[in-house]
């Protein structure tokens, strides 16, 4: 850059020149500035109408689907006994119901402490003598917790205790009572507090806690079966209780170990490889039939030229996505025929064409990760497409392979655990009589494994001596249990649907997709009625929800195209800024974006598009012709409709329609009447538009995928201007330095001069 002398010599307003001199030059860069400008607010004005094509596009996408309106609504007789709901799988009729159980969770009132009984209470203060300790075992569903107890341990410590055993406890101060929950409900989820010594009993009843319940009278029992020796025999002789004791937890460490629990990791993994075969599968497919599809369609003729125009390969491919039935309206049947014929395939070999595009459809409606397809797709349309796409079958195979080689490996594992399961001498009737069921096995949890293992075999055998003794007593003593506690025991719901009956933890089941909460049981002889039908409301409210954001984007995509013009307007420079307020700039950008879409050949096509598929008449399964019309929906034409709503489509009698709130509703009246009717109707316009709008939205070189403008092209052309204006501005820089340095040097002349002539004055003055 020239060094830059203002005109201190001269007295010339040299920046002021200069930028005159090249005006010209930054006239033009500014015309390339304001056209990316324009640009640029173009690109932003499709990208937020593309959002919305592919918001409706989506929507299309589900209600091309049977499920989508598979909304049911359904009523009981007596909903004081039960509440009802329905899945969209559920049946339409009517269902008999029996409420025979009503799941309990289980429940523990603690009898009433001493008075002046508090949190700070220690045991010893309620009848455990001083220095004594003891044990009490909380059994659920996770496993049993052993509490140790001890004359100091207050009554705020044993709830907390409680707690970390896994129930929901506390004390109250105000009833001075302890209360007890489990933590879900049904008779698996129950709890059982029990002790395990005399201690721990004394400690139960010091605290009102003392009661009976078949769950504890289970955990109790459960004992019984190790109180014996190896020839099954009733004893608390400690050495045969020891002997068996060791019989018992070698064979669980058998089971557990070396059998089932290996089974049980195998079988889960397998679920898991299970689904990643199928979806590898899905995926092997789709690309065999999309290369078989597009192969066959871009068939060659014996002089190498295509049989297909591209306009037919795609006409074709649609046609072979329909059923004979769909294709029999405006002369569609023929055109096939006659494409069928062109193409020269035989009959078994178009069948095949005709699977294979059915498949790609099917595939594409329900792909979840529709990362696959963009895959293949792009791989297709490559130039070695033949052998990228077999690149990536073959490699697809192969994990298909490994996986099933890998289920397969797992399958002979199980055989060989339950062959050693089987076999193993531990559990057949060789071994002693005190051996333990398979089933007994099952039930063993690991922190009962854990207690048992937590001593020596001596103390475990004199413990088991002990508990067997004291269960005996225990099971007797049924006059000391805490008389004002209160206990509820966990049970299940039991229901009966049409005859058979159900079970389950909680109140609430699933079957066939109705969901029953029961309430109360039903009195003996009582007969509930369940009542399942197509829910009218929610299928026109989901057809309406679809014309309003269909409504919403016609009408916006006509305000763009009707815009008014802004002829005369054009960005603004930063210079053409700097004399305007902030809100005469914004008005002024507002008009020219506002303007921006206007007369769009694009934005034309797609309107003309999407308006002429929502015109389309159907035949449906009744061999009748329908269209929206049919059901009352039309518009209002251009003449009559407000300005920018000629394609908006009204409903007759929405009542939120202020056109034709007053005229009869068609389309809820054939809802009504036979509402798989309307399902089929719009499952077909729904397709048609659908369609049509995933070919508008194929990937060219001027649109990406899922695009129904040419944003490649745009941002292309975005680029280029880039690259001019840098240019420009290089010209601009480049003519500046040279005026630049042409004024420094007069500057510097008429300086010299002004020296010599002040020097020359200065000579003769003297």
């Amino acid at each position: 850059m020239a060094i830059r002398v203002s005109g201190l010599a001269s007295g010339l307003d040299t920046d002021s020149i200069v930028q005159e001199l090249v005006s010209a030059y930054s006239k033009k860069k500014d015309k390339h500035v304001k056209a990316q400008t324009k640009l640029e607010w173009k690109m932003d004005a499709w990208k937020a109408l593309n959002k919305k094509v592919n918001s409706l596009f989506k929507r299309l996408g589900n209600m091309k689907l049977s499920t989508y309106y598979n909304k049911k609504t359904t009523t009981i007789s007596d909903s004081t006994k039960a509440t009802i709901s329905a899945s969209n799988s559920a049946m339409n009729g009517t269902q008999t119901l029996k409420i025979n159980e009503v799941a309990a969770t289980g429940y523990l009132t603690g009898g009433k402490l001493k008075d002046g009984s508090k949190a700070s209470t220690t045991l010893g203060e309620l009848g455990l003598a001083d220095g004594d300790k003891g044990s009490i075992a909380v059994k659920t569903k996770k496993g049993t917790v052993n509490i140790d107890v001890s004359s100091d341990m207050k009554v705020s410590e044993f709830v907390n205790k409680l707690k970390d055993a896994g129930v929901s406890a506390n004390y109250d101060s105000n009833y001075n009572r302890i209360y007890i929950t489990a933590k879900e409900s049904g008779k698996d989820n129950d709890f059982a507090l029990t002790a395990t010594d005399e201690n721990g009993l004394k400690a139960l009843k010091g605290l009102g806690l003392y009661v009976n319940s078949p769950a504890n009278q289970q955990a109790y029992e459960q004992w019984d079966k190790y109180g014996v020796d190896k020839d099954g025999n009733p004893t608390t002789d400690p050495a045969k209780l020891k002997e068996n004791f060791e019989y018992i937890l070698n064979t669980i460490d058998k089971y557990q170990g070396d059998g089932a629990g290996s089974i049980k990791e195998l079988q889960e993994k397998n679920a898991d490889l299970k689904t990643d075969l199928t979806n590898l599968q899905a995926d092997r497919n789709y690309a065999v039939a999309f290369m078989s599809l597009k192969s066959a369609l871009a068939a060659k003729d014996d002089a190498g030229a295509e049989k297909l125009t591209a306009s037919e390969q795609s006409e074709l491919e649609a046609m072979l996505k329909k059923t004979d039935a769909e294709l029999k309206d405006d002369g569609e049947t023929d055109r096939f025929n006659e494409l069928k014929e062109k193409l020269g395939y035989s009959d078994k070999d178009f069948a095949q064409l005709r699977s294979n595009a059915k498949a790609v459809d099917n595939y594409e409606a329900d792909a979840e990760n529709l990362q696959v397809v963009t895959d293949i797709h792009i791989a297709y349309n490559d130039p070695d497409s033949t052998a990228k796409l077999q690149a990536w079958v073959d490699n697809n195979t192969a994990e298909i392979k490994a996986v099933s080689d890998q289920m397969q490996a797992n399958n002979d594992l199980i055989a060989e655990k339950k062959a050693y399961i089987s076999d193993n001498a531990l559990l057949t009737s060789s071994a002693p009589a005190a051996k333990l069921t398979e089933e007994e096995l099952k039930t063993m949890t690991e922190a009962e494994i854990a207690a048992f293992k937590a001593q020596d075999n001596e103390k475990r055998a004199n413990m088991l001596a002990a508990k067997y003794q004291y269960v005996q007593n225990v099971k007797n003593d049924t006059g000391s249990f805490t008389s004002d506690a209160f206990r509820v025991d966990g049970s299940n719901a039991k229901i009966e649907l049409n005859g058979v009956e159900y079970e389950s933890s909680s109140n609430n089941i699933t079957v066939n997709g109705i969901t029953i909460t029961a309430l109360q049981k039903t009195a003996p002889g009582e007969t509930l009625s369940i009542t399942t039908q197509a829910d009218v409301q929610g299928i026109y409210d989901t057809i309406k929800d679809f014309l309003k954001e269909y409504n919403a984007l016609i009408k916006e995509m006509d305000e763009l195209f009707n815009a008014d013009s802004a002829k005369g307007y054009e960005p603004l420079t930063d210079e053409e800024k700097e004399a305007m307020s902030d809100k005469e700039i914004e008005k002024w950008e507002e008009k020219i974006k506002g303007s921006i879409l206007r007369r769009d050949d694009n934005l034309s096509s797609v309107m003309n598009m999407m308006t002429t598929a929502m015109g389309k008449s159907f035949e449906l399964s009744d061999g009748k012709r329908y269209s929206l019309a049919s059901f009352g929906i039309h518009t209002q034409g251009y003449l009559d409709a407000a300005e920018n709503e000629g394609y908006v489509l009204h409903i007759d009698g929405d009542s939120e329609d202020e056109v034709t709130a007053g005229k009869s509703d068609r389309l809820l009246a054939a809802i009504q009447k036979d509402p798989d009717m309307v399902q089929e109707f719009f499952q077909k316009l729904s397709d048609n538009l659908y369609t049509k709008l995933d070919k508008k939205m194929k990937s060219t070189t001027m649109n990406s995928k899922y695009s129904i403008y040419n944003d490649k092209k745009m941002q292309r052309d975005y680029d280029d201007y880039t690259k001019t204006i840098k240019k420009w501005e290089e010209k601009v820089t480049a003519m500046e330095d040279y005026y630049y340095k042409k004024f420094t040097a007069m500057e510097k002349a008429l300086a010299t001069l002004q020296n010599s002539t002040n020097a020359l004055s200065g000579l003769l003055g003297s």
